[in-house]
């Protein structure tokens, strides 16, 4: 009876926990307290209690082979197990040193627990899907419910976030203070038939100094007498919606408006050949007497325009090729250009055709005078080439006609001058002298043309050689040394070497500096001064020669390389010259690699630069040598 006793206290005791609703880890320690006192050895009995994965027990559990257990089934599936040990040896009874009455009560506790695991996992899954449909109302556009007088019984934060007000501010309000709706209003007054579904309404509302669009939904539930019990309330703000409509419509007036300023007609075809629209902007085509209506494609065009066979609009269905072509109109000779495009759908077949013609007639004519004019040039180009051809064959026959005695007169005069064929009175050597300098330009005019004439035809030949420059300058310089005499000029020079080699024709170059000395000296005055220097710069030698004569106009500065240019005429009568000096000195140069171009300023004198490539062996650094600079002063 004791026994008995024990078993009834724990059941009790136990059973106690199981109505207390206490959390599941305080009932499971609960039990494995109370758990030891039924058995036959309270004072050695432990208990533990393992489920889903964690593990309650008494302090002096260990497993052995006298225990006791109870598996754990929740949901027809085992989570674990309620099991109870002695912790030293015990007389054997029924069941090794347990009673099958311990064992049943042990059944019986654990179906217990059982159910209490499952009722606390439906009751945990009802309250998750409380928060979580709580959740989804709390930030649904679904924002109040209301009973059957309109009263608002609930509502959700998105319902608040719009009025701005708070939760106690609504809860119990009629609708009516927020929703502006008076079908609403006479449904609730019972002045409305019950068969309507649902309202809905769009009104503007002004909340917080600010203008805003909501859009109401309401539906009614209904018993089923079809009387109303209550409802449920949707209010949003549409205010970013109706401002995009606002948008797109402007935007929609803006494009037509563009698209009927279009001065090209665009016609839109469906499959069926009908306009859907167009701009009617045309004598081609006449807009559809009834508003809506969609008439034929050819039934619109005049004088023709598409042929029905074979069709490109169809053609372009068809296909789904852009189509283009032109069309001469038998009627009024206009020709237009048809452009014919698809437009796809979202499956990529062809659902439109958009047309696009405009007259061209204008741009025929432009093209065809056009043509007219090309032919024209091209026969006048050729004319010229002809001409250019026999000028070249000219200048060649008249250097080789103009030579021949040229070199008689030259050399019989040089005779004279000399006094080869006998002694001259001071007249008579005044009077060949100027023969034997006049015939020298005339050699170096022929010789020029003659050079203009083999360059173009490509046929000059250069020899190039060793030549040393400074010696090279030096000779120039003296050269003229009558001549700067002559005008009491000064000639300084300023070379910063004393060799300086490079590969050039020893024929060619020369007459470079030669031109460009003659020029320096022709267009500067009496008494004037020349300035010429020479130094290396990294793999070149750089030439400058400066003179303080009458300067180039900018205007003049990008002209004067060309063939036969002069700046004016009072220049060529004042100074002379043919315009190929500075023209043939630019190709030489060129022809050597190097590089020519003039600084000048009008009434400010003028510096010409030249830079030729160094020899390959030699290098670019200029030498340590000291620079020679010498000055030729001029006896009055």
């Amino acid at each position: 009876m004791k026994k008995r006793e024990r078993e009834l206290e724990c059941i009790y005791s136990i059973s106690d926990l199981f109505d207390l609703h206490v959390p599941l880890k305080s009932l499971l320690k609960g039990i494995i307290q109370r758990l030891p006192s039924a058995f036959i050895y309270p004072e050695l009995a432990e208990s533990c209690i393992v489920l889903d994965g964690e593990l309650y027990q008494t302090g002096m559990f260990e497993k052995n082979k006298q225990s006791l257990s109870s598996n754990i089934i929740v949901h027809g599936n085992k989570h674990g197990f309620l099991s109870v040990s002695y912790r030293e040896e015990c007389p054997l009874h029924d069941i090794g040193p347990f009673l099958e009455d311990e064992q049943r009560l042990l059944d019986v506790i654990t179906s217990r627990l059982c159910k209490v695991i499952e009722k606390k996992h439906v009751e945990e899954a009802l309250l998750n899907s409380e928060k979580r449909y709580r959740m989804i109302f709390d930030v649904s556009p679904l924002g109040i419910f209301m009973d059957q007088n309109g009263t608002i019984s609930h509502c959700n934060r998105s319902f608040l976030n719009i009025f701005g007000v708070s939760k106690n501010d609504v809860v119990g309000a009629e609708i009516f203070e927020f929703v502006n709706d008076d079908r609403l209003n006479q449904l609730f007054a019972g002045y409305l038939e019950s068969s309507c579904p649902f309202y809905e309404n769009e009104y503007s509302a002004r909340i917080s100094g600010r203008d805003i669009y909501l859009k109401s939904y309401y539906v009614p539930l209904r018993s089923k007498d079809n009387i109303i019990d209550g409802g449920i309330g949707l209010i949003a703000d549409i205010t970013s919606n109706k401002n995009s409509e606002e948008e797109l419509q402007n935007q929609k007036e803006l494009l037509t408006s563009t698209f009927n300023a279009l001065q090209d007609l665009i016609v839109v075809v469906d499959r069926e050949m009908k306009i859907v629209t167009s701009n009617w902007k045309s004598d081609m085509i006449s807009p559809p007497q009834n508003e809506g209506s969609h008439p034929q494609m050819y039934d619109c065009f005049t004088h023709n325009l598409m042929p029905c066979d074979p069709c490109p609009v169809k053609d372009v269905f068809s296909t789904g090729n852009m189509k283009e072509f032109e069309h001469i109109d038998s009627v009024d000779n206009k020709v237009r250009d048809f452009r014919i495009f698809p437009v796809y759908d979202t499956k990529g077949d062809v659902i439109m055709a958009v047309s696009h013609i405009r007259d061209i007639t204008e741009r025929k004519e432009t093209e065809e005078a056009l043509k007219q004019s090309t032919s024209e040039l091209e026969r006048a180009y050729e004319e010229l080439k002809s001409l250019d051809q026999l000028k070249d064959e000219f200048l060649s026959n008249l250097r080789h006609e103009l030579n021949t005695p040229l070199t008689s007169i030259k050399g019989f005069s040089e005779l004279l001058y000399d006094g080869t064929l006998g002694s001259l009175n001071d007249g008579q050597m005044d009077a060949i002298g100027r023969v034997v300098t006049k015939s020298g330009k005339l050699q170096n005019l022929i010789d020029s043309l003659l050079f203009v004439s083999t360059n173009q035809n490509g046929t000059i030949r250069y020899n190039f050689e060793q030549i040393e420059l400074s010696s090279l300058l030096t000779n120039i310089v003296n050269l003229f040394f009558d001549t700067i005499k002559e005008k009491n000029m000064h000639i300084h020079t300023d070379v910063d070497f004393e060799t300086c080699l490079i590969d050039a024709d020893r024929t060619y170059l020369p007459q470079v500096f030669t031109s460009l000395v003659d020029n320096a000296i022709k267009f500067t005055s009496d008494h004037g001064t020349i300035h010429l220097s020479a130094f290396k710069e990294d793999k070149e030698v750089h030439v400058i020669i400066e003179d303080t004569g009458i300067g180039i106009s900018e205007k003049d500065l990008q002209n004067l390389f060309q063939k036969f240019y002069q700046i004016d005429s009072s220049s060529t009568r004042n100074y002379g010259g043919n315009g190929l000096g500075l023209y043939i000195s630019k190709v030489i140069v060129e022809n050597h690699d190097g590089k020519i171009w003039i600084e000048s300023e009008e009434g400010k004198g003028t510096k010409v630069h030249v830079r030729v490539p160094l020899r390959q062996n030699q290098f670019s650094a200029s030498s340590s040598s000291p620079s020679i600079s010498c000055e030729r002063p001029l006896l009055r």
